[in-house]
């Protein structure tokens, strides 16, 4: 029985450990499922930064990453700044169309990193297989933040069905039509031996 693609975004608004986990992981969405999106949004509350204890194992290395996954992270990228120009309806909202985002380096280690990680170890979560938040990810890859959010995909084999899933979700949605967000990393990882064997992670964010 071949598995289903699946997308998970989590959804937690101004605050570090608050998290409406609206989940619907359960209801298929074109190739796969749609569940929750990460937002932590710290300067409305007066936080210049956040600094998380992380792992000092993390390394930050896309040494030897293949030219193809590249290319599929690339076009995530296009295809997100094309949705944004246009304008969108998250969740029957309408969103207006908000200024692109730019790649940064930093992000794009930390969402390799991650979805590597699913890959190698064949699981499908924020949480990292050593206990890390997406927040404590990015700060470890260098990303010193105001505003971040992260969404996940697993199953998807091109850029463009990945984003359509994620455009059919309303945190994912939300997630990349928030024009509070400057910057955006992609890490795209296939594992021939795992579960969904494609696994996706987009980090985005503001500093």
């Amino acid at each position: 029985m071949q598995n289903t693609p699946r997308i998970l975004a989590l959804l937690a608004l101004l605050a570090p450990v608050a998290c409406d986990v609206d989940d619907d992981t359960a209801n298929p969405v074109g190739e796969g499922f749609v569940g929750i999106g990460l937002e932590q949004q710290f300067e409305d509350l007066g936080i210049d930064e956040l600094t998380d204890a992380v792992d000092p194992s993390f390394a930050c290395s896309d040494a030897g990453w293949t030219p193809a996954w590249a290319t599929l992270e690339d076009q995530v990228l296009t295809l997100v700044n094309q949705k944004r120009a246009a304008g969108a309806v998250c969740g029957g909202v309408s969103k207006p169309p908000v200024p692109p985002v730019t790649a940064n380096a930093q992000l794009r280690c930390a969402a390799r990193n991650h979805s590597k990680d699913m890959g190698v170890n064949n699981f499908f979560s924020h949480t990292g297989s050593n206990g890390s938040s997406f927040s404590q990810r990015i700060t470890a890859a260098g990303y010193v933040w105001k505003a971040a959010g992260e969404n996940i995909a697993a199953g998807y084999n091109t850029a463009a069905a990945v984003v359509n899933g994620w455009m059919a979700s309303t945190g994912h949605c939300n997630n990349i039509m928030n024009g509070n967000y400057k910057h955006l990393g992609v890490g795209y990882y296939y594992a021939a031996g795992a579960t969904y064997k494609h696994y996706w992670t987009q980090d985005f964010g503001k500093n």
